[in-house]
């Protein structure tokens, strides 16, 4: 298992300045809802080589360029898509990252205060007063997700 120390305030601190920075970099003016989300062409890797020759066709011939359409704001627009995707690359690394590092030390969490709920289970039926206030006052946080046990509903109550 991999080895984990705790993060030093300033460490912390810095971690979240640099993420705050980056949120500031950021245009916070667009807020989509989802039915925006929904409704918006999606530039996908298919489509992404289409619009790279498009744009490349309106350089190349720009007799051929409608007036409506901006030549110089689709080459932008071009190079800072490939910019954002770059980030949320690097972003999706270090998430993978964070997660899996959580899920790790949880897990050590949950083998540990387990056992310790199990110890105190054994020496509750051994008699043990203090081991036996402890298990009853863990035992109804103990059985949740996976391990709680399924109610059964009586069909009365449907009727």
């Amino acid at each position: 298992m991999a080895s984990f120390r705790s993060f030093v305030g300033s460490e912390l601190m810095s971690i979240k300045q640099n993420i705050a920075s980056v949120r500031n970099m950021i245009p916070n003016n667009i807020k989509l809802k989802p039915t925006e989300r929904r409704s918006m062409f999606k530039l996908n890797t298919k489509r992404h080589e289409f619009v790279e020759k498009a744009v490349q066709f309106m350089r190349k011939n720009p007799s051929t360029v409608p007036n409506f359409v901006d030549v110089q704001e689709c080459n932008n627009n071009v190079h800072l898509y490939g910019q954002y995707t770059e980030l949320l690359e690097e972003l999706e690394q270090v998430r993978t990252k964070l997660e899996d590092a959580k899920l790790v030390i949880g897990n050590e969490i949950l083998k540990q205060t387990r056992a310790y709920f199990q110890n105190s289970k054994n020496a509750s039926d051994s008699g043990n007063e203090l081991l036996g206030k402890i298990y009853k006052e863990l035992k109804p946080h103990y059985a949740v997700g996976r391990n709680s046990k399924k109610t059964v509903v009586s069909k009365e109550l449907f009727e």
